[in-house]
């Protein structure tokens, strides 16, 4: 591979968006504009930056009696990406409680279901580096609360969000597409 000294990306900023699940990729000119369909999760936290995880068996070297090392298996792996919203809003309660939009009671409250459903819905990240930027599309994540509400003295209440990437059959049950780095007007 050659050394491209364009390719590094310092993700300074970022947007997180979701969509109906198996929304088309988008064509982003404006990383703060995808275009219909998308809208934006909100505030995500600084200090705990989106972490796209793998998890999964390791591939395992088999072999005959004639080769030790004759053919590598490839392990069933599940990626997924963790953020932190710090937006207490009933959209950031859905995700976080695995409620739908009818948890959101008239006087605005939000009932926290006894039984958390995952919400399933395209993702969409466009990490900002200057004026270069970087989408990263998958059309079907499954995501739910993943850990503890975390609250601080110093820092905002944080809302830990894991979205499991699945397969879709939009792009023959492909769990995303990455783009490689673009300049656009509006970054």
């Amino acid at each position: 591979m050659p050394q491209d000294d364009h390719a590094p990306i310092v993700a300074g900023t970022g947007f997180i968006y979701l969509a109906d699940p198996d929304t088309p990729k988008p064509v982003i000119t404006d990383p703060k504009n995808p275009g219909p369909g998308w809208t934006s999760i909100g505030h995500t936290s600084l200090n705990d930056l989106p972490e796209f995880g793998r998890d999964g068996d390791d591939p395992e070297t088999i072999g005959t009696w004639q080769n030790n090392n004759l053919r590598q298996t490839s392990p069933n792996i599940t990626y997924s990406v963790t953020f932190q919203s710090v937006q207490a809003s009933s959209a950031t309660y859905q995700l976080y409680f695995g409620a739908g939009p009818e948890a959101t009671q008239p006087d605005g409250s939000f009932r926290i279901p006894a039984r958390p459903t995952p919400q399933v819905k395209a993702m969409l990240f466009v990490l900002v580096d200057g004026t270069t930027f970087v989408p990263l599309w998958h059309p079907r994540a499954s995501l739910l609360g993943s850990d503890a509400v975390g609250m601080a003295t110093d820092y905002f209440m944080t809302f830990p969000v894991t979205a499991t990437l699945l397969g879709s059959s939009l792009i023959d049950n492909a769990i995303g597409e990455w783009a490689a780095i673009t300049s656009g007007a509006g970054s």
